[in-house]
């Protein structure tokens, strides 16, 4: 499937926040805190740029009503100078297994590699610690929610090359 991969703008907001509640919803219908009340300021927020650790979000459209159906946000970190997060990264279930989420993944890696120093590191929380390893990480907790770190210098090409702005 063709997607489209681009910067989030205003109008994406309620969609994003569908998506990421989706893919992130607990057994039995919960929503987690962070995508329960949180999301909707940080995504605007990330809009307007304020600060360094105000996340940069980017997403995938399908279609040529450009719908969105992924979406990964990622920041500096608040543990170190030389870090960074990805926050938020979730496809649509409709839509996954198409290879979206990779693109969006490879696009962000792509803007932290562009934007930091080869020394600093990149880290994430996933259920998929596979996707993150062929991309360079290691694992530093275990599944179902492991902790992924990678030094932006060992990040793997293989398709960051290929990822668009």
């Amino acid at each position: 499937m063709s997607a489209t991969i681009r910067t989030m703008l205003r109008g994406d907001v309620p969609a994003v926040i569908e998506i990421l509640r989706d893919c992130h919803r607990q057994p039995g219908g919960a929503i987690p805190q962070r995508y329960a009340t949180d999301l909707r300021d940080v995504l605007f927020d990330s809009l307007a740029g304020i600060t360094l650790h105000v996340p940069q979000v980017i997403v995938a459209t399908v279609g040529e009503e450009a719908r969105v159906v992924g979406a990964i946000a990622f920041r500096r970190s608040f543990i170190s100078a030389a870090g960074w997060d990805i926050a938020y990264w979730g496809v649509a279930p409709q839509f996954q297994a198409a290879g979206i989420g990779g693109r969006l993944l490879d696009a962000a890696l792509r803007h932290v590699q562009n934007r930091a120093e080869p020394d600093h590191f990149v880290m994430a929380r996933t259920g998929r610690p596979d996707v993150f390893e062929r991309r360079g990480f290691q694992a530093v907790t275990a599944a179902p929610n492991a902790l992924m770190l990678a030094w932006v210098r060992d990040l793997r090409a293989a398709g960051l090359a290929q990822a668009a702005e």
